[in-house]
């Protein structure tokens, strides 16, 4: 028996949104292949036209995806604007990270080999720069965006989100959490400028000053360090070892560094040394490693969309399809987020 694909009309009041980035015909399409993309087991645009309620020809599934119209702008100035009215008066954190979907095909535009850390090894496929917003009420992803060699850096995309963010949408963002790729002096320097605190690991090439004049290898530095060194430390249930520093990195006025490894009661070993700045100076060590362990949100939205809402699972050829495609998937999580806020789950 054909599955069909029912209107799921309590979420989509959450969709009304997007109207301004379809005509009436599109925006139709686009609701049934984010329908498709939540309710349904195979997730492929065969599937989600065969399913829907009205029999929809892929070619009209297909031409949403390609080349209907979709204001692409338009879209995320109306949500940033959503974001900015769910978040006022909260305690704002944004969070950025990187993802990888492998596609393997020499016809798949902007592909390449891309180095996936989770495996150590490398891949062919796509990597794209998101984004989220998080508040203790409710986090909401932005946009993704499709990184490769013939796109900005993601360093780029990272600081012209920040200045899209307080400048254009004017959203008020009291922290920025990232990983060691994106410690970028110049994304520090501009936050710290405005007033945003950063928390972010850095990679052990950096030099740092605990002396005026005297810059020290931050490998050999780490790799030197006695016991004596750290304090132990219980942060939810997890046993840490950690050495608190004030330090000062090239173009960076002294920030907070911690360097700390945590104990795992499995194998009853130690981390290797992990290192993680504060632009705050005043930051003890357990609120800097609560508030870095805030950027485990982004990471769960990352699995949630590949696992459950089809992120990898569209095989499409063009750029812009495959584009059309991350956007839409973000969208259909951020009206779960949305359906489930406003009922308290």
């Amino acid at each position: 028996m054909k599955q069909i694909l029912p209107e799921l009309k309590q979420i989509n009041k959450n969709l009304s949104f997007a109207k301004c980035a379809f005509t009436k015909g599109g925006f139709r399409h686009f609701t049934q292949y984010v329908n498709g993309l939540i309710a349904l087991n195979k997730k492929t645009i065969k599937k989600i036209s065969e399913a829907t309620v009205e029999k929809t020809h892929q070619s009209l599934i297909n031409r949403v995806l390609a080349d209907a119209k979709f204001e692409q702008e338009v879209l995320e100035k109306r949500y940033l604007k959503k974001v900015k009215h769910l978040t006022k008066g909260q305690y704002t954190i944004l969070i950025f990270d990187d993802s990888l979907v492998e596609r393997n095909g020499k016809h798949v535009e902007e592909t390449q080999r891309h180095k996936d850390h989770t495996e150590n090894n490398f891949i062919t496929g796509h990597q794209f720069f998101t984004s989220m917003i998080y508040t203790t009420l409710i986090h909401l992803p932005l946009f993704p965006q499709l990184y490769s060699k013939n796109t900005e850096s993601k360093i780029e995309m990272a600081n012209e989100l920040i200045d899209n963010l307080i400048v254009d949408a004017k959203i008020k963002l009291d922290a920025i959490l990232m990983d060691s790729w994106y410690s970028d002096k110049k994304i520090i320097k501009k936050c710290m400028t405005k007033g945003i605190k950063v928390v972010c690991g850095i990679k052990t090439n950096r030099n740092i000053s605990l002396k005026r004049n005297e810059w020290l290898s931050l490998s050999d530095f780490s790799k030197n360090l006695e016991n004596s060194s750290f304090e132990d430390y219980f942060i939810d249930d997890r046993k840490y070892m950690i050495a608190p520093f004030r330090v000062k990195l090239n173009g960076i006025p002294k920030i907070k560094m911690l360097i700390s490894k945590e104990y795992f009661e499995d194998k009853k070993v130690w981390s290797s040394n992990f290192h993680l700045i504060s632009t705050s100076i005043d930051d003890t060590p357990v609120k800097i490693l609560r508030l870095y362990g805030l950027r485990w949100h982004i990471e769960t939205f990352h699995r949630d969309i590949k696992q459950n809402l089809g992120f990898d699972k569209a095989f499409l050829r063009l750029k812009e399809g495959i584009v059309r495609h991350a956007i839409f998937v973000a969208i259909a999580y951020i009206i779960l987020k949305l359906f489930m806020f406003q009922r308290n789950m």
